[in-house]
């Protein structure tokens, strides 16, 4: 065998191959793996060329993480603007909100948290504070936007505007009939936005290039992007293929194509995008499927109606009907399947239209239902027995003070949410993915911060409160991990590729400043990191 590029020695090397979990060294050559082992066995393979990396004692070496839901090309525009996402209380939103800079055309931002506006926010506020500027603030769940009047204006919204989805994606208004300046869900959302200031593909690629040092940063190396929505789905992805060709893309990217804003034709134009827009490091193979929206605005669809909203349990996001022909035929064209499912009632409905669909689906067809944040106990064991892969943000496994609007919302359910440890003792695959710029609390895209909250329940860094009940349903450090390496490698189609550090596969990897099944939990996010490669090329390296 011929002399190692890199040779990475010392501290301990945690593989995700069942075969070989841990191991005391590793070689690259050629982009690839070629040795996983002892110290020895690694070390026959150095030559005069080889960059050899001496890891200091108690520094862990762990595959690439791979995000399985994120939003890879809107995140950081969305996260760009005035930032709410840190803010508590409605004096400190004020507080950052007379901070902003009133001389731009449209003031733009977002991650406002839902437990200060439990109700919804009022266009009044932003009125008294930016008069005829302009505003669109999104909602930390990307579900939402605060608007003020200039913006509903320009937009033509007005008290006998229809709603673009009635019962689902609407203009909240007061009892006048007057629009409030919530906007809720997509259709709505996009009326706003494209009318006041759509984003330009020029500077979508500028944030997302500023932004991919971070993500290297934080470990990542692969990731499955879950939609996008800024620039539109052709314009997103000729961007990532161009800045692969470019050799400008700094991670593995899997696309997909969202079923509901193509209600008809959405398969056959991700079968054609799966053709075409694909490069060494992009693939679009998945058809996103919204079942329905979120429980913050009352659109997350449930068994039983809600606690302070017993008219509804909530709506779907497209007909039944709808969704299971979307499953039928993406299985039976070989492309992937994710659901964005929050409520019991829309986990069931997915997990019927991957049914009707298993059997006519080429093989190797991976279904996917995201978040899940309440599953049927009975609709559980179904994700082992369908072989649907239940993927969720590591984040939100946390206690925060949303819990107190998931318990108005809900009542008694808001205490059995995220139930991984009874999902992993069952046999389902589960993954973990950001949703960056999305989120219920905490907005990030850190991957060590999602296996904390999942591994303690808690915020990261938090020793103290009670954890999200039901506490019982922590996992391991070496499960969290799986779900952001081998787990989600599987998830994405990438599994021969990446996921593990295993001799053939890519050199994806990443050192790690102290060894995570040795430190204290609530230190996982706070752990350094040391080293980033993917497929032999070094992202980053801390200094």
């Amino acid at each position: 065998m011929s002399a190692a590029d890199v040779v990475l020695t010392g501290g301990r090397v945690w593989t995700a191959d069942p075969a070989a979990p841990w191991a005391e060294a590793a070689a690259v050559a050629g982009g690839r793996l070629t040795a996983v082992g002892s110290r020895s066995e690694v070390a026959a393979l150095t030559g005069p060329a080889t960059r050899v990396i001496r890891l200091p004692a108690g520094h862990l070496v762990v595959p690439g993480l791979i995000d399985a839901h994120t939003h890879y090309l809107d995140g950081p525009s969305e996260a760009a603007g005035v930032d709410l996402s840190n803010a508590d209380t409605l004096d400190e939103v004020v507080r950052i909100l007379e901070a902003a800079d009133r001389s731009v055309p449209v003031v733009t931002g977002g991650g406002w948290r839902s437990h200060i506006f439990p109700d919804g926010p009022d266009r009044r506020l932003l009125d008294g504070i930016f008069g005829d500027v302009p505003v669109m603030l999104r909602e930390i769940n990307s579900h939402s936007l605060w608007v003020n009047s200039a913006a509903l204006r320009i937009a033509g919204v007005t008290a006998v505007t229809p709603d673009p989805e009635p019962g689902f994606s609407e203009f909240a208004r007061d009892r006048h009939g007057e629009p409030t300046g919530w906007v809720l869900e997509m259709a709505a959302m996009d009326r706003v936005r494209d009318a006041v200031s759509p984003p330009r593909p020029e500077q979508v690629r500028a944030e997302l290039l500023a932004a991919q040092e971070g993500y290297a940063a934080a470990g990542l190396t692969s990731v499955f992007d879950a939609g996008v929505f800024t620039i539109g789905e052709r314009a997103g992805w000729d961007l990532l293929g161009d800045l692969d060709r470019e050799g400008r893309l700094g991670q593995r990217v899997v696309g997909s194509k969202v079923a509901n804003s193509d209600p008809e034709d959405a398969v056959a134009i991700l079968a054609e995008a799966r053709q075409q827009a694909r490069s060494p490091n992009v693939r679009i193979d998945t058809l996103k499927v919204f079942v329905d929206g979120v429980p913050e605005a009352h659109t997350a669809a449930y068994l039983e109606p809600y606690a302070d909203r017993p008219d509804t349990a909530g709506p779907l996001a497209a007909p039944e009907e709808d969704i299971r022909r979307w499953a039928i035929e993406a299985g039976g064209a070989g492309l992937n399947c994710h659901f964005h499912a929050i409520g019991d009632r829309a986990v069931r409905v997915a997990l019927d239209a991957v049914e009707a669909a298993r059997e006519r689906s080429a093989p190797g067809v991976v279904f996917t239902i995201c978040h899940g944040d309440l599953i049927d106990p009975t609709d559980l064991p179904r994700f082992a027995g369908l072989g649907v892969v239940w993927n969720t943000s590591g984040q939100w496994i946390a206690s925060t003070p949303v819990d107190a609007v998931m318990a108005r919302r809900l009542g008694e359910r808001a205490r059995h949410h995220y139930r991984l440890r009874s999902a992993l003792d069952l046999g389902v695959t589960v993954t973990l993915g950001s949703d960056f710029a999305a989120s219920a609390y905490v907005s990030t895209y850190r991957p060590l911060v999602l296996v904390e909250s999942a591994v303690t329940r808690r915020l990261a860094g938090v020793t103290v409160g009670d954890p999200l009940p039901p506490a019982s349903e922590a996992i391991g450090v070496a499960e969290a991990l799986r779900a952001m390496t081998s787990a989600a490698a599987a998830q994405l189609g990438i599994a021969g590729r990446t996921g593990s550090l295993t001799p053939g596969k890519d050199a994806d990897l990443v050192v790690l400043g102290a060894d995570l099944f040795e430190i204290p939990a609530h230190r996982i996010a706070a752990t350094p990191v040391v080293l980033t490669m993917r497929a032999g090329r070094i992202t980053h390296e801390a200094r």
